[in-house]
């Protein structure tokens, strides 16, 4: 079972707080770079840091993952709750879905890396996707009730196009090439009287289907 060391009961200090955040961008950039094989040695002289703080605040690398993932799903729910405070004028789901195409195509080794893990199956990982899914519902619901987008649109469509948006530029392609094919998305996401079949997934879908990609993964080996 992975051991839940993703958040803390009590606030860190600003100074752990900015080593914990050094070590979480470095491990991203070294999984990225090599998988998730890569060695704790090289992520540690990467964040500047020795093996023993590695091991003390990720004592595997499902911890580690999982922490990187919970990092960058608050890194998309702080970005959601901009745009529902300040709407762009394009509607926030829109706004929404371009930044995370952007996120998506930095990050891609490292989604390549993490995909599937176990890690994924970890209660902080479970809740922060929930958070985010349930602000994504009021990004939807306030461009439905503006107008700006079509009745039956879920959160979960969100999700899933902003990723094949990005899935669709392949590596050597420039970056900005995922706009155009958002611009091809924006179209079909304008106001329409033509139901889309079939309807989204629901949580407790998305929940089980998680787990069970998780439950089929290997373990990663030990930090």
């Amino acid at each position: 079972m992975i051991r839940d060391v993703t958040t803390e009961t009590r606030p860190l200090r600003a100074d752990a707080e900015r080593n914990r955040k050094r070590l979480l961008d470095a491990a991203a950039e070294v999984f990225a770079e090599h998988g998730l094989e890569a060695s704790t040695a090289e992520i540690a002289r990467r964040a500047g840091v020795g093996q023993g703080t590695v091991f003390r605040r990720f004592p595997t690398k499902d911890d580690l993952v999982a922490a990187i993932v919970v990092d960058r799903l608050h890194e998309f729910t702080d970005t959601a709750r901009g745009l529902l405070a300040h709407p762009p004028a394009e509607g926030a789901v829109l706004a929404f879905m371009a930044e995370l195409a952007s996120m998506h195509v930095r990050d891609r080794g490292l989604i390549e890396a993490v995909n599937g893990t176990r890690a994924l199956a970890d209660a902080a990982v479970h809740d922060a996707h929930g958070a985010l899914m349930d602000i994504l519902e009021e990004l939807v619901k306030t461009d439905r009730e503006a107008g700006l987008v079509r009745e039956d649109l879920g959160a979960f469509d969100v999700m899933a196009l902003s990723k094949a948006v990005a899935s669709a530029c392949e590596p050597g392609i420039a970056t900005a090439g995922w706009k155009r094919y958002l611009a091809v998305v924006a179209a079909g996401l304008q106001p329409s009287d033509e139901k889309l079949p079939g309807k989204a997934p629901t949580r407790a879908q998305l929940d089980r289907l998680l787990a069970e990609l998780s439950a089929e993964s290997p373990s990663s080996s030990e930090a």
